[in-house]
C-alpha cells in the first residue's frame, strides 16, 4: 500500500488592537504572530503551506490545476496546441488589459512572514539558519517567475507594512539587482539547510542545488541572448550545482515512461523531490482527463518532425526515415519518447456486445504499434490498444473529432493525440480527480540536460559531457548516441539557421526529454527564439481524401488531402510573435495605482 503523510498546511493567525485588558488576552489555543512561531515544530508546520507554490496556476511548471496544467508551457511554446484554442501569443490576444497571469506577490509576503519571525523564537542557532534557508529556497521559487516574465520587479526583502507607501507605490527593483539576490538566497540556503531536509520528500539541500541549476541556466542564457552582462556568473553556478547532483544522483532510470506512471515516486532513481498523491487525501485529475473526452492538448507535425530517428540522425538526412505518408511510416524508427507523448496509430475491431473486448485486423499494419508499446511496457500498466477511463477501447489512432465537434473519448481534432500521464494502474473510475501517480517536481534528467546546455554555453561542450549527459537519456529512448564530431553544418537541414549545430542537437535533447512538463516557453524566450516556434502554424496527420471530416481544413498535397488542421497560419494572417513579447505586460490596473511603474517596453 503506498505511504502517505497527512500535513497541516497553515493555520490561523489572529490579531488583537482592543484597549480592554480582558480583551486584549486571547485564548490560549489561539494564536497571533507573536505566539505562533516559537518552536521549530511551529516553523515545520507553517512551511506545509509554502509548498503550495508548486501548484501556483500563474507558473509555467506546476503540479496541479485543471487538466491542462501540466503541459502548458509546451502549448505556449507551440511544441503542443490546445486545439480548443489559438495560441494567445501566435494571434496577438495578450494585452496589457487583459495579461497573463503572474504580477503577484502576495506569496512573497507568506515567506516573509516567517523569516522576520525566526531570530524572535527560541529555536537554536542551526534551526534558525535551516528554517531561513527553506525560506528562501521557496521566495527565489517564486521570484525566479517574476524575474522571468517581467525582468525588473520590485524586490521585498521584508514584509511590508500598510504605512510602508514608499515601497507599496515604488519602483520596480532592477534585473541585475533582483538575480543576484536570488542567486545569493539560494548559496545561503545550500550552506544552511539540513542536508535531509525534514523528513522523506522534503525540501532539502538537493533540492537547493535543483533550483540554483535551473535558475542559473535560465538566467545565464537569457542575459547571453538577450545582451544582457554577467551571463558566466550564473552558467558557471548552474554548472557547479549541476555536477553535485550528477553525483548524488549518478542513475537514470531504466523507463523513461514510468517517471509519469508510478503510483509511488520515493524509490525511483533520480528523483530529487515529487508532489505525492494518496487515496483519500489528495489526488489528481491529469490521469483521467487523458483518458477522457476533454482532453484536447495535441502535438503538431513541426514538433514530431523535431525528433529523432534511431540512429541518432535527424529525418532530414537518417535512412533510417520513412517518410509520412502514414502515420505508421512517419512513427517507425523513431525516438520512443515521441511514441510515450503521442499515441502511436494502430487499428483493431471491437466486438459487438462489449465495450472493451477487441480483434486484430487482418493487416499486419494496423499491429504493429500495438505489439512494440506493449513489448515495451513489463508493468502491463499502459495496454494498448489504449482504453477510456469507463473503460472502453478505443479501436483506431488517429481517432479524429467528428464533424459536430462532439467530445468522442481519447480524440481529438488533427489526429496526434498527447497523452503523458496515461496508464490503467490507478483510480480513475471514482472521479475526476480520484488518480494518485505521483508528479515529478525535481529530477536529474533536467540536471543533466541543463548541465550539457551550460557547458556549451561556457565553451566546454566534447564528447565526454556527451556521454555523461545526453547519452545516459538516449539507451532508454531506443536512439543511438551522440557523436559530437559528427554534428556539422549538414547533420540537420531542417535546423534553425540561426542556432549552431551542436546546440541546436542539444536543445532538440532538451524538448524531447521534457516534453510535457511545461519548460518550453520559459526555453525559446531566454534563447530569444520565440518568433521560430510561435510562428509555426499547427498541422496535423496526413488524411486520405476519402473520409476526412467535413470540419476539418487541409494542405493540399498530392493524391491526399494533405495535413489535417482547424487553425490557420498566423504569419498570412499578419499575425504573430513580436519582439516585446519576451517581458510579460505588467497589467495595466497596477500602472494606474502606481504611477512609478514603468510599463515593459512594447505594451
Amino acid at each position: 500500500m503506498k505511504k502517505f503523510k497527512l500535513y497541516i498546511l497553515s493555520f490561523l493567525l489572529l490579531g488583537a488592537s482592543c484597549s480592554d485588558k480582558f480583551l486584549d488576552e486571547l485564548p490560549a489555543d489561539a494564536f497571533t504572530e507573536g505566539t505562533a512561531f516559537i518552536s521549530y515544530d511551529n516553523f515545520k508546520t507553517y512551511s506545509w503551506s509554502l509548498y503550495e507554490i508548486f501548484s501556483d496556476p500563474s507558473h509555467l511548471q506546476r503540479i496541479a490545476g485543471d487538466i491542462t496544467a501540466l503541459p502548458e508551457g509546451d502549448v505556449e511554446a507551440n511544441y503542443l496546441y490546445n486545439s480548443n484554442g489559438r495560441n494567445r501569443w501566435a494571434w496577438q490576444t495578450v494585452t496589457a488589459e487583459t495579461p497573463p497571469a503572474g504580477w503577484n506577490f502576495a506569496y512573497i509576503r507568506k515567506v516573509n512572514i516567517m523569516l522576520r519571525n525566526i531570530d524572535r523564537s527560541a529555536m537554536t542557532e542551526p534551526e534558525k539558519e535551516h528554517w531561513r534557508a527553506v525560506g528562501l529556497f521557496f521566495r527565489s521559487f517564486h521570484y525566479m517567475e517574476l524575474l522571468s516574465k517581467y525582468g525588473d520587479v520590485p524586490w521585498l526583502e521584508d514584509v511590508v507594512e500598510e504605512d510602508q507607501t514608499d515601497v507599496i507605490y515604488g519602483p520596480r527593483t532592477p534585473r541585475d539587482e533582483v538575480a543576484a539576490n536570488i542567486l545569493r538566497d539560494l548559496q545561503f540556503a545550500e550552506n544552511k539547510i539540513k542536508p535531509g531536509g525534514d523528513g522523506d520528500n522534503t525540501i532539502n539541500k538537493n533540492c537547493v542545488l535543483a533550483l540554483i541549476s535551473r535558475f542559473g541556466l535560465r538566467e545565464g542564457t537569457w542575459r547571453k541572448y538577450h545582451g544582457l552582462p554577467d551571463s558566466e556568473r550564473y552558467l558557471k553556478e548552474c554548472e557547479r550545482a549541476s555536477a553535485l547532483l550528477m553525483t548524488a544522483f549518478p542513475t537514470v532510470a531504466a523507463d523513461f515512461q514510468h517517471r509519469w506512471s508510478t503510483e509511488d515516486l520515493r524509490t525511483y532513481p533520480g528523483m530529487i523531490l515529487f508532489k505525492e498523491y494518496a487515496s483519500n487525501v489528495i489526488m489528481q485529475p491529469f490521469s483521467r482527463s487523458e483518458r477522457g473526452g476533454s482532453n484536447k492538448i495535441e502535438m503538431h507535425a513541426r514538433t514530431i518532425e523535431r525528433y529523432l530517428c534511431s540512429d541518432g540522425k535527424p529525418i532530414g538526412t537518417s535512412i533510417r526515415y520513412e517518410g509520412a505518408a502514414t502515420m505508421n511510416d512517419e512513427f517507425r524508427n523513431r525516438d520512443y519518447r515521441l511514441l510515450y507523448r503521442i499515441i502511436p496509430p494502430y487499428k483493431v475491431n471491437r466486438v459487438p456486445g462489449g465495450n472493451v473486448l477487441w480483434t486484430y485486423t487482418n493487416n499486419p499494419a494496423d499491429r504493429e504499434y500495438i505489439d512494440l508499446m506493449n513489448s515495451l511496457d513489463p508493468t502491463g500498466l499502459r495496454p494498448f490498444p489504449v482504453l477510456t477511463w469507463q473503460p472502453f477501447t478505443i479501436d483506431r489512432i488517429p481517432h479524429i473529432t467528428g464533424a459536430t465537434g462532439s467530445l468522442a473519448p481519447m480524440s481529438n481534432n488533427c489526429g496526434y493525440y498527447f497523452y503523458m500521464c496515461y496508464n490503467t494502474g490507478t483510480d480513475v473510475l471514482s472521479g475526476g480527480s480520484f488518480a494518485t501517480t505521483d508528479i515529478p517536481i525535481f529530477h536529474i534528467e533536467e540536471v543533466l540536460l541543463n548541465y550539457a546546455e551550460a557547458i556549451y554555453e561556457l565553451g566546454k561542450f566534447s564528447q565526454p559531457i556527451a556521454d555523461q549527459t545526453i547519452n545516459k537519456l538516449r539507451p532508454r529512448a531506443h536512439v543511438a548516441n551522440m557523436i559530437v564530431a559528427a554534428i556539422g553544418d549538414d547533420f540537420d537541414p531542417n535546423r534553425d539557421p540561426e542556432v549552431p549545430p551542436v546546440l541546436w542537437e542539444i536543445r532538440r535533447e532538451r524538448m524531447a526529454e521534457l516534453m510535457g512538463e511545461g519548460f518550453g516557453f520559459d526555453d525559446i524566450r531566454r534563447w530569444k527564439r520565440a518568433g521560430y516556434f510561435i510562428n509555426a502554424q499547427p498541422l496535423g496527420v496526413r488524411m486520405p481524401k476519402a473520409g476526412t471530416p467535413a470540419a476539418l481544413k487541409w494542405v493540399t498535397t498530392g493524391a491526399d488531402a494533405g495535413r489535417c488542421y482547424r487553425i490557420d497560419d498566423p504569419l498570412a494572417q499578419a499575425k504573430g510573435w513580436k519582439d516585446y513579447y519576451y517581458l510579460y505586460p505588467i497589467p495595466l490596473t497596477e500602472t494606474v495605482l502606481n504611477d512609478k511603474l514603468k510599463q515593459n517596453t512594447g505594451w
